[in-house]
């Protein structure tokens, strides 16, 4: 058996780390030959789809490598707070806990990485946190999980790999409409 090691690594350049933007939307089954480029470590074609973003603080996106009896697998982990609670996000967030989901990361230095690519992904924890002094926090923290069996990839452009930002967001059971300037637009 030949070993897979042939280099080192050298100190890289610093980076800008961080995640400023979660983006999420509904997990649907495609063939595999949909999503292109995968395997590469890069996506590069996707079926085009509307994604919903959500600025956030305190954001991290852990990949654990796992290997047991049952071979290697991926274990993802995207933990993100949202600011501020209000009727409806709070309702949003509910709906959305009940949902197989996909989801895309916006590093700081503006790169892109997509978690539960082919197996979708689950929100595990939806905590509403008031706390007790002015600057504690008053928002959602959020944890989504996801298992897979390759790294998540890198998205180089969202628009060119099939992706579409939704201004507007529209709920799955069609009550609540969010405009573009925040009113609530109610379909009876």
């Amino acid at each position: 058996m030949s070993c897979g090691l042939t280099s080192g690594r050298t100190e890289p350049c610093k980076s800008v780390s961080g995640i400023k933007r979660v983006y999420l939307f509904k997990y649907v089954q495609y063939a595999n030959t949909q999503i292109v480029g995968v395997k590469g470590s890069t996506l590069t074609s996707f079926p085009a789809t509307t994604i919903y973003g959500y600025e956030c603080v305190n954001a991290n996106f852990n990949e654990n490598i796992v290997n047991d009896e049952n071979g290697v697998k991926i274990d993802q982990s995207l933990t993100f707070t949202l600011l501020k609670q209000d009727y409806l996000t709070t309702k949003t967030m509910q709906e959305i806990k009940q949902l197989e989901l996909r989801y895309i990361i916006e590093l700081n230095d503006g790169r892109y990485r997509i978690g539960g690519l082919f197996k979708g992904a689950n929100m595990k924890e939806l905590k509403l946190v008031s706390g007790g002094s002015k600057n504690s926090l008053n928002g959602y923290q959020i944890t989504i999980e996801s298992t897979e069996e390759y790294l998540a990839p890198f998205i180089e452009d969202l628009a060119t790999v099939g992706f579409t930002e939704s201004l507007n967001l529209l709920l799955e059971d069609l009550e609540d409409l969010l405009l573009e300037n925040n009113d609530i637009l109610i379909l009876e």
